[in-house]
């Protein structure tokens, strides 16, 4: 054999040495680490802060009902856009809906928080989805109106199908910090009327808390600095860390800042009292004639939506708001009974809403 074939042998055997060697390695890596069980992900998968993901599995065996001619609906997972952070209102109320609405239509159900822009941007990630029955809109006509009312955006409850009302709330509550020196809604008055603009309210300014402000101020003859803060979760945070001094938003934001004592309660924006508060005056037993409103909580799907599966869910929130033990979680968090409107109705409703309120657009830009 030559010289350059006796090279050109070595080189070969050099390479066929590292290939085993390589192959050996990984052998060696796959017994040390082996892969995850299936459905295991090797690492976690974290969702940015506006984007946030909850799954609720139904908890008891489903007997189903009968299905409406022409649709088997759901057959998968569902997806309810709430289109706000965790911590406030309307994230709280669609958990207290899933689980009830994985028994109720046998079908695990995904809570996905979007936040953006006073929650427009997830319900216009509603509106564009496909409309098949599994992406979902839990909103509330607070907002949606407010939104409108602000000109931050014109997207209406028309712009969607609407399946049911499932939800009424007029507690709201007018809160300010224990340490601000105001103890009663009569000093509040006195006071803020006396030195318009001195007390900062904790608001999102182009949501219903700024529209609930908004009606109170034109009320009761007084003016405060409202500050925007971002959605409702937001609120507490500012007040307590000393930015501001007032909120105005649902008694559930509050309640337990409320207990604690490091909020004191003004007065209820209803007509009547509170069974969370029953000592806590209304504005017109503070002095205030109307200048409120409540917002109605409705689940919604893209347009076009089949309206066999409006109605399906319809049925199935109509049954969870009669079941006494939603009813009794409802009550304790709110301190008000439950509410429903269906399928048939929701848009005659919620028009009948949007009437009442649009002649508010002139003090609200």
């Amino acid at each position: 054999m030559t010289a350059e074939g006796s090279e050109l042998k070595m080189k070969k055997q050099k390479i066929i040495s590292m290939l085993i060697a390589v192959l050996l390695a990984l052998a060696l890596l796959t017994a040390c680490f082996p892969a995850p069980p299936d459905g295991i992900l090797e690492r976690p998968v974290r969702q940015p802060p506006e984007h946030r993901v909850t799954m609720v599995a139904p908890t008891a065996p489903y007997m189903p009902a009968a299905a409406p001619e022409g649709g088997d609906w759901p057959t998968r997972p569902l997806t309810i856009i709430v289109p706000f952070l965790p911590g406030g209102d309307t994230n709280m109320y669609a958990r207290m809906f899933a689980p009830h609405l994985a028994e109720a239509l046998g079908q695990p159900v995904y809570i996905v928080n979007l936040d953006g822009a006073s929650g427009t941007v997830g319900a216009q990630q509603v509106k564009r989805a496909t409309p098949d029955g599994y992406t979902i809109l839990f909103y509330h006509t607070g907002n949606l109106f407010a939104n409108i009312l602000t000109g931050e955006a014109q997207l209406n409850h028309g712009d969607f199908e609407i399946a049911a009302v499932a939800m009424h709330c007029d507690a709201n509550v007018l809160v300010i910090r224990s340490d601000a020196g105001i103890y009663t809604a009569q000093e509040f008055l006195q006071h803020i009327r006396a030195n318009p603009g001195s007390l900062n309210v904790a608001t999102t300014i182009t949501g219903f808390s700024f529209k609930l402000l908004r009606m109170a101020e034109i009320a009761g003859g007084f003016a405060t600095n409202p500050i925007h803060v971002g959605g409702g979760s937001m609120m507490p945070p500012s007040i307590l860390g000393g930015h501001t001094e007032v909120g105005y938003n649902n008694i559930a934001l509050f309640m337990p800042y409320i207990e604690s004592g490091e909020m004191l309660p003004l007065w209820i924006a209803a007509g009547e009292r509170n069974a969370l508060l029953p000592d806590v005056p209304t504005m017109a037993e503070a002095g205030i004639a109307g200048g409120y409103m409540g917002r109605s909580y409705f689940f919604a799907f893209p347009p076009s939506t089949d309206e066999i599966i409006s109605q399906r869910l319809s049925d199935a929130l109509r049954q969870i708001t009669a079941d006494p033990v939603f009813q009794q979680e409802i009550f304790e968090t709110v301190g008000m009974p439950t509410f429903f409107v269906p399928f048939d109705e929701a848009s005659a409703y919620l028009d009948d809403m949007w009437a009442r309120v649009k002649g508010l657009e002139a003090y609200m830009r």
